[in-house]
């Protein structure tokens, strides 16, 4: 996507309605229509930005797992947090968005369900995530967490395998992150 793609006033409102109106219908259910008048634009104005719905879909879902994907490496990166805290603040970037509202929840049903629309591109976002959250573990690991019993790709997938049933059992996002910040202390990532 060109930079102008993303800083067109129309586009960003039109994926901002596709967002709700797809996570409160879902793919099959969603039309044009009901995009063009969430979004506030006529229909034909919603086919000259976007010429069909697969298109739409797979703009919406790729701005959704970017945004998730870049508030985990904020969280990461960012220096004022301990290590045990940068890892619940980034699992919590990357997955809590999708514990709290119905709209989340529908939306993420949606993610993980729509082969046919998004092809590789949620298995390749998750990839990605898996692959960053490693990364960071490697990099950012207190001594001694790490040794030839438990490699950071070992917490990674223990946190993220978890995480991904957390969020969909958790009470709520408080919920959730409790449950990542026991995790985090039973791997004895916090000395506490």
């Amino acid at each position: 996507m060109s930079e102008v793609e993303q800083d067109d006033p129309k586009r960003v409102a039109v994926l901002a309605a596709a967002e709700g109106v797809f996570g409160r219908y879902g793919f099959q259910k969603t039309s044009m229509e009901a995009v063009a008048k969430a979004a506030g634009i006529s229909r034909p104005g919603l086919y000259l930005i976007f010429p069909n719905k697969e298109q739409l879909y797979r703009a919406t879902m790729q701005g959704v797992m970017e945004r998730a994907q870049l508030g985990m490496e904020a969280c990461f990166a960012d220096e004022t947090l301990s290590f045990p805290e940068r890892l619940v603040a980034a699992l919590d970037a990357l997955m809590g968005p999708y514990v709290e509202t119905q709209v989340a929840r529908d939306l993420a049903e949606l993610l993980q369900n729509s082969g046919p629309q998004l092809g590789s591109m949620f298995g390749d976002y998750q990839e990605r995530a898996r692959a960053t959250i490693s990364d960071r573990i490697e990099a950012l690991a207190p001594p001694g967490l790490l040794d030839r019993g438990r490699s950071a790709h070992d917490v990674m997938d223990l946190l993220f395998s978890a995480g991904l049933t957390w969020k969909s059992t958790a009470r709520d996002r408080d919920d959730f992150r409790d449950r990542v910040r026991r995790a985090v202390a039973l791997i004895g990532a916090d000395p506490t």
